[in-house]
């Protein structure tokens, strides 16, 4: 009976639909070989989905299990693909177990001693929540998935200690939850040595625990910290759930192991400050997120740190329709070292690869070098150096880190360049990585310009270099930062939902690394979220869904502008606003839905309907107005790939209301038809991403303002290029040793043993925007379609793909590298497995399909024609009589 009852539900799983297999998308090829996670079909339990597996002859050993998300993660010893594991009944999803990086975050540039480094929480209202109204986030239970927490600093004992502890549901420790999923050791790709000691090794995870929960207030003991500090929810209880090594990366299936072990342990919030890449919400750590919130959880993740990359670069973690991606504000003040010109002070940051002070001779004198246009260059051509002298000076260049496509250090230094200075655009002080021994800074815009009217001046004007760091009024403190990754995502969804500070934030690290140091990234900014979330659950005495209280932060956000704008900084980059906590807790009316996606020209929403709620004891008078937000314009050179920095535009959309005025009694709700015009300003051709904010703000002088965001597209978004044709994207090529190249005329591929093959015929592709189709069609000499290219790198060439990021972490242009060993898809069907094609000449073509678009080949498909390349592969096994 029992087998009978599995059956059938394997069948009717199998009747439903075949299993979808999800290849890793472009640009991310960092997975483990021959592992998969896997989410059964609705209905099928774990038992059944075993069975079928082994009915259909995987052969297999179990990485980790899943309730919650109903699956498992798999190593597969039999040779099944993800395709084949996608076509077994029972199996709904399949995909790849990928690798993500412990972010990277900014902690060269700031020192601790700055009193105003701890000011982030007069920004949101936390300070006036921790004085006045006593809030601490007791008793709410915060998990912290990352390198683990060093539960031993003194910033996590409990009142009367002079150390933290860790002990699973111990009464003294406040870190009292949690698991360490690795070991040390572990790198993404080694086998994981679990124990239950989640302490860490990185420093990361520490300061993420210190935002959330960090109190330095009164620390007696070694290492005091440089200036008393508290985290926004000092009294919350922590779970450390460490799915990191020392250093390296971790897999997706151990991140969802712990995730659900964070649930199962009664974690209120989750705060996931994890490095990811762009793209659609169907990812498994988002649709787990999602299902946890559904069952009563909040969830906060980093919207990353991509912001010099432009638009639809929001990380896939805080993709789901119910998890919030962070965005980050740069923290008001800073501590810096700093050069003196023309009398006057600048800071400057120091490259990651040059990493400390710089100290070069009184006597150095400043050479900017110049475009013929008479911009400032950024200095990635040697050949600007040509008939200019800078021998032993310092060259200032622009710090345009989207238009420098190989090492401006290496050429400064070789012209005979003491240093190289960046001039940051548009605004802040830029992170780069630089050149290896040799002196590398950013500084700021103004500073740049200021710099630049001395030497007109008095050319012979010197520099002279502090001897230590100093506390300045940071360009861009208190705005969005300009490392902050821009939205939307691949559906012109709007993300990120809003933004915390995460620019210059002092917190907690390892003591082995000093106890205290200052960073920079969204990975600080989505803990500070997952604070606020224990503030308003305790001061709530309750705990609302995750989704309901990103409802109100969202609704009582401070709208923003950039660094010396008088207009307000585009959702697609900060969100709703600067969460304000205090406002969120005091606020008694609501919007919904919390956000507006108005999608582009073609399927533009012109009619959307709010629902406005006096959550108060009185009638409440609500007059409803709008304020537009800057556009982004990234495609305005004709440019194949979007703008590193989008260029700021007044393309506003006009709103007008059903009603302009509405009174609301106590608990009552009233819905207001909005109806939206697009902007009049603004190329359609160009694509600009618009944005505001429908307000309503009540009567009462105590009544507190709330709203809504919008987004938008002008224009047809399935015209937005995909591939960088601009740079010869896509091509047909051919590679030896991981060096690409021209194929030689009258080339024949030998694959017939494409393991062990010294050249390989190579597609490269750039792909600048999301595609929910990216394929590489393969046709024989008659023009038949044969399948889709099948790498053994990548996977299958066909189905959603990510944009890729302009430069790697060393300036190195950023592409994809799909080798061909001569085997195909026969069918955009992912129950599939690869077949060798025969010998002969094939013509391949590379196709993007278009957003928004229904799919259909070629009208809805960027496509470009490859060429024809000849191959030779093995001889087709003769079959036995």
């Amino acid at each position: 009976m029992k087998l009978a009852v599995i059956l059938s539900a394997l069948a009717a799983a199998a009747l439903v639909s075949a299993g979808k297999f999800h290849p890793v998308e472009e640009g991310k090829v960092d997975f483990i070989p021959n592992a998969y996670i896997i989410e059964y079909s609705d209905g099928v339990r774990r038992n059944a989905a075993h069975n079928s597996l082994k009915a259909n002859k995987v052969d297999y050993k179990v990485r980790n299990e899943y309730n919650i998300f109903n699956g498992a993660a798999l190593t597969v010893k039999s040779g099944h693909e993800g395709d084949a594991l996608a076509k077994i009944p029972g199996i709904k999803n399949v995909w790849r177990v990928t690798l993500h990086k412990i972010p990277k975050v900014n902690k060269s540039t700031k020192k601790p001693t700055d009193p105003e480094v701890v000011s982030f929480h007069r920004m949101t209202g936390v300070d006036v929540l921790h004085k006045k109204h006593k809030l601490t986030g007791k008793g709410i239970k915060i998990g912290i998935i990352d390198t683990g927490v060093d539960y031993k600093h003194p910033a996590f004992a409990a009142p009367g200690a002079n150390e933290g502890c860790f002990a699973r549901n111990g009464k003294n420790c406040r870190v009292k939850y949690g698991w360490d999923f690795v070991g040390d050791d572990y790198n993404g790709s080694n086998t994981p040595k679990p124990d239950g000691d989640p302490m860490d090794c990185n420093g990361h995870g520490s300061h993420v625990a210190g935002i959330i929960g960090g109190n330095a207030l009164n620390i007696k003991v070694s290492p005091k910290p440089p200036q008393p500090f508290v985290g926004v929810a000092p009294e919350v209880t922590i779970g450390a759930y460490r799915v990191f090594g020392c250093y390296g990366t971790s897999a997706d299936d151990v991140i969802l192991a712990a995730m659900e072990l964070a649930f199962n342990e009664g974690m209120d919030v989750i705060n996931m400050s994890l490095g990811g890449s762009s793209s659609y919400k169907s990812n498994p750590t988002a649709i787990l997120a999602d299902k946890l919130v559904a069952r009563g959880m909040a969830l906060a993740a980093g919207a990353g740190n991509e912001g010099t990359d432009g638009v639809w670069m929001v990380a896939d973690t805080g993709l789901g329709d119910l998890g919030t991606s962070v965005a980050s504000f740069d923290n008001a003040y800073g501590f810096y070292n700093s050069l003196t010109y023309g009398g006057v002070k600048h800071p400057y940051a120091p490259s990651d690869a040059w990493n400390m002070a710089i100290k070069l001779p009184a006597n150095a004198t400043l050479v900017p070098i110049f475009e013929k246009d008479g911009s400032l260059s950024d200095g990635c051509d040697e050949e600007i150096y040509n008939g200019i002298d800078v021998k032993g000076k310092v060259v200032l260049a622009s710090g345009d880190e989207s238009r420098c496509l190989s090492g401006r250090g290496v050429n400064a230094k070789n012209a005979g360049a003491a240093a190289i200075l960046t001039q940051t655009t548009p605004a802040g002080i830029a992170t780069m990585g630089g050149s290896y021994n040799y002196p590398m800074a950013s500084i700021e815009h103004g500073a740049g310009e200021k710099m630049i009217a001395v030497w007109k001046k008095n050319a012979k004007s010197r520099i002279t270099w502090s001897k230590g760091p100093s506390t300045f009024i940071v360009e861009n403190g208190g705005s969005p930062s300009v490392f902050s990754s821009f939205g939307l995502d691949g559906e012109l969804r709007s993300k990120p939902d809003l933004a915390a500070p995460g620019g210059n934030i002092l917190s907690t690290y390892t003591l082995a690394d000093g106890g205290y140091t200052v960073l920079s990234g969204t990975s600080m900014a989505s803990p500070y979220i997952a604070g606020a979330h224990a503030l308003y659950m305790q001061a709530k005495n309750a705990k609302p869904h995750g989704d309901e209280i990103r409802k109100v932060f969202k609704n009582t956000a401070t709208i923003s502008s950039n660094h010396g704008s008088k207009t307000k900084a585009s959702a697609a980059k900060q969100g709703a606003g600067l969460i304000n906590v205090l406002s969120a807790i005091m606020t008694t009316t609501s919007i919904s839905p919390d956000h507006i996606d108005l999608l582009d020209s073609k399927y533009f929403k012109k009619s959307v309907k709010i629902s406005i709620k006096n959550h108060g004891k009185h009638t409440e008078t609500y007059t409803l107005s709008h304020t537009a937000a800057d556009a982004l314009n990234s495609y305005n050179a004709n440019n194949t790939f979007p703008l590193g920095t989008p260029v700021i535009e007044a393309d506003y959309a006009t709103v007008s209301f059903s009603i302009n005025k509405v009174k609301i009694p106590a608990g009552k709700t009233v819905k207001v038809t909005l109806k939206f015009k697009e902007p009049k300003k603004g190329k359609a051709s160009e694509f600009p991403i618009y944005s505001g904010y429908i307000i309503a703000t009540p009567s009462s002088k105590s009544g507190i303002p709330v709203h809504v965001p919008y987004t938008g597209l002008k224009g047809d978004v399935s015209k937005v290029p995909m591939q960088d044709t601009a740079l010869g994207f896509p091509d047909l090529m051919s590679q030896k040793d991981w060096q690409v190249s021209a194929i030689p005329a009258n080339t024949t591929f030998d694959l017939t043993d494409p393991e062990n093959a010294e050249t390989l015929p190579v597609v490269v592709s750039r792909l600048g925007s999301h595609t929910p189709d990216f394929t590489i069609r393969v046709f024989d000499s008659k023009k038949k379609f044969v399948g889709f290219l099948f790498s053994s790198d990548i996977g299958r060439a066909f189905g959603w793909a990510g944009r890729v990021n302009n430069q790697s972490f060393h300036g190195k242009l950023m592409f994809s590298r799909w080798t061909w060993q001569g085997q195909v898809i026969t069918a955009a069907d992912p129950t599939l497995a690869p077949v060798t094609v025969p010998s002969g000449t094939y013509r391949i073509v590379v196709a993007s399909q278009k957003k928004l678009t229904k799919g259909v080949y070629p009208a809805d498909y960027e496509v470009f024609d490859m060429g024809n390349i000849s191959i030779k592969t093995a001889p087709k096994p003769a079959e036995e009589d």
